[in-house]
């Protein structure tokens, strides 16, 4: 594995650590009563579901595959990390039906069409970033770094606990990855075929929510089916 990418498991071991603290005290911060829980954005009352726990848990064991996975790689444990490469298929399906499962749950205890225009985004590039690490499984640098770009959907929910602007956290996120191969291997390629995707997933929600919220509203009644 190159060198610079031995410093992956640092890299995801902080991301974790960040998404701890984001959701100290609207879950984590609870355990194990999760009575009264107050969320951080509008300090409005939640309530914590079977639905919260297992997209919590699921969460959790998709950071842990992405910490443990490079670690495999540098210690040469290589049948260990393909078992648990394809133990992933079946984190990240669970996965996506974890992120349905919570959205569903959010918009219908309140229609959010900024939370819902926000969903319409992270969950496709999720899927993507993480189909084209699998699809590149056998180009280990194309691999990693679609690997590393998987947790830029993670960004928004996150941050948003802190009140901060996801979006700009995601741009910080971007000019680093860049940064990174400008100062060592120089492989750009995954990268802008990443932010390529990226851009236009972005510009297709803007739209959505920017210049044409009849055909967001539409969207959002077809998956809710309410008015």
């Amino acid at each position: 594995m190159e060198k610079t990418y031995r410093f992956l498991p640092y890299f995801f071991v902080a991301f974790f650590i960040l998404v701890i603290y984001c959701f100290y005290q609207s879950y984590f911060g609870e355990f194990p009563d999760f009575q009264g829980v107050i969320s951080p954005i509008g300090n409005v009352p939640i309530a914590i579901t079977t639905v919260t726990h297992f997209h919590a848990l699921i969460i959790i064991i998709w950071l842990l595959m992405l910490i443990v996975q490079p670690i495999l790689i540098v210690q040469k444990k290589l049948e260990w990390h393909r078992f648990v490469g394809k133990a992933s298929y079946v984190v990240v399906v669970l996965m996506v039906v974890s992120l349905l499962l919570i959205i569903n749950q959010e918009q219908s205890r309140e229609k959010s069409l900024p939370v819902f225009t926000a969903n319409l985004f992270d969950v496709p590039v999720f899927v993507v970033f993480y189909g084209l690490a699998i699809y590149f499984r056998r180009k280990p640098a194309y691999h990693a770094r679609f690997m590393v770009m998987s947790i830029i959907p993670f960004i928004n929910p996150a941050v948003a606990r802190l009140l901060a602007n996801g979006l700009a956290v995601q741009l910080g996120l971007w000019l680093l990855f860049f940064g990174v191969e400008f100062f060592t291997r120089k492989t750009y390629k995954p990268y802008l075929i990443g932010l390529g995707y990226y851009v236009f997933n972005l510009a297709i929600v803007a739209y959505l929510f920017l210049g044409n919220q009849e055909l967001l509203n539409q969207i959002w009644q077809l998956f809710f089916g309410k008015p």
